[in-house]
This record gives structure tokens, sequence and C-alpha cells, in this order.
């Protein structure tokens, strides 16, 4: 083709015309200009639909991850739910006679108060997006902020844990180390000892003690501190979901 094009603009100049050369030069320009012009679009519609299958990708790893998060918070949520409610009843038995109290496994229920576990969402395709620095092929303005509220929460939701596990730790298991049995609650827990405490423990005791109810109440509020965070990352992992649902990923 450029040969061809050479040898017309040779012929063009041996018969002296130059208008109609200066014409074709123009042309044959313009033709180049359109070459490039098509190519760089070719081009960057390829780079397009390589960020878009990338894009997809991340969307239904996100899915994945959230799905799978989702499980686990639904899980902690009833779990915690369960304890706040335990303790909630427990505040109910302080100052009940000692023929009452028997009716209840004060031990049993002691220990669902300090059963609390720390929820740990697998993270490893949010921090994989941020590090590689792709997030900006999401092109969903309010996936990204969602993203970015799940990275702050899942912050606010350790701090809240802290908070109740440090109240524990300074507060609560002190005082049932030196008021109870901890080998009697810790029956009903982790360790499940076959056997009682053999020291005289009288756990009904306590709840003739102001400070015992003290330590459930600052027990209930920690608890309940902690679902909040819960229920806010519960909100933001549904509309996650909704977002990167495969369903309203389009078909390529």
């Amino acid at each position: 083709m450029i040969s061809l094009f050479r040898k017309i603009r040779q012929k063009l100049l041996q018969q002296n015309r130059v208008t109609r050369y200066l014409a074709y030069a123009v042309g044959e320009i313009v033709l180049v200009v359109i070459g490039i012009l098509i190519a760089l679009q070719i081009n960057t519609w390829n780079e397009q639909r390589k960020d878009k299958e990338k894009e997809n990708s991340i969307l239904l790893g996100l899915y994945t991850e959230s799905l799978g998060n989702r499980e686990n918070l639904k899980t902690t949520i009833q779990h915690h739910e369960a304890l706040l409610e335990t303790t909630k009843s427990l505040m109910g038995l302080f100052y009940l006679s000692d023929y009452e109290l028997k009716n209840y496994n004060l031990d049993s229920l002691i220990e669902r108060t300090i059963d609390f576990r720390d929820f740990n969402p697998s993270l490893s395709v949010i921090q994989d997006l941020i590090s590689s620095g792709n997030l900006g092929l999401i092109s969903s303005e309010n996936l990204r902020v969602l993203i970015f509220d799940w990275g702050r929460e899942t912050e606010e939701l350790k701090e809240s844990y802290e908070t109740l596990d440090e109240s524990a730790a300074q507060l609560m298991l002190p005082y049932l180390t030196k008021n109870a049995s901890m080998k009697n609650i810790d029956r009903y827990g982790f360790l499940k000892w076959e056997e009682k405490s053999r020291f005289n423990v009288s756990t009904h005791l306590l709840f003739q003690e102001l400070e015992f109810e003290n330590n459930l109440d600052n027990q209930a509020w920690g608890l309940a501190n902690y679902l909040k965070a819960l229920y806010v990352l519960e909100e933001i992992i549904e509309k996650i979901i909704s977002e990167t649902s495969p369903n309203r990923i389009p078909a390529e």
C-alpha cells in the first residue's frame, strides 16, 4: 500500500501536477490519521474490555467473600443476643430467696454472660483491592463508598470488642475469681470439667451483692454496645451483597 502511494506521488510530480499532488498528499495524511484513530479506538476498547473483565472478577470475589462474612456475622449476632438476654435475666434474680435461686443453674447462666467472641471477617479481597490500586476499576460509586464504610466500621467493631473484653478482664473476671468458683463456671464452658469444685462455694450469695449487680450491668452495656456495632456491619454487608450480586453483573 505504501509502495503504491509512493508511485502515485512520483507520477503526479513527473507530470508537474502540483495541485493534484497536494490534494492527494492531504488525503493520504487524512487516511493515515483515520487509521491511527481507529487503532487507538480499538486499543481503548480492548483496554476497557479487560478492565470490565477485571471488575467483574473483583465483584464476584467481593460477593463470595461477603456471603461467608454474612453467615459468620449472623452467627455472631445470634450468639451475643443470647448472651445479652441471659445477662438481663440474671439482673432480675437479685434479692430473690435462696429457695427461688435454687431453681436456676447459676454457674451455667454466669458462664453464658462471659462467653463473648470476637468477630473476625475475611478481608482478603477488600485488602487486595485497596493495596493493588484496583479500587478505581469499580464503576459503582455507591459500592466504593460501602467498601470504605465496611473498613471503617470493622475498626469501630474492634474498639467495641476491646471495651467489652477489658471490662470483663478488669471487673467481672477478678470479681468472680474472688467470690465464685471458676471451675464450676467453666464446667459449662470450654473446659467442661466433669467434677464440681471441692470448695464450699455459694453462688447464690452473689445475688445479694451490689458489686456483682454493677459488674453485670457493665457487662450488659458492653454486650449491647458490641451488638450495635455488629448491626451496623450487618446492614453494610447486605448492601455490598446486593451491589455485587451476579444478577447485577452484565453479561459479556
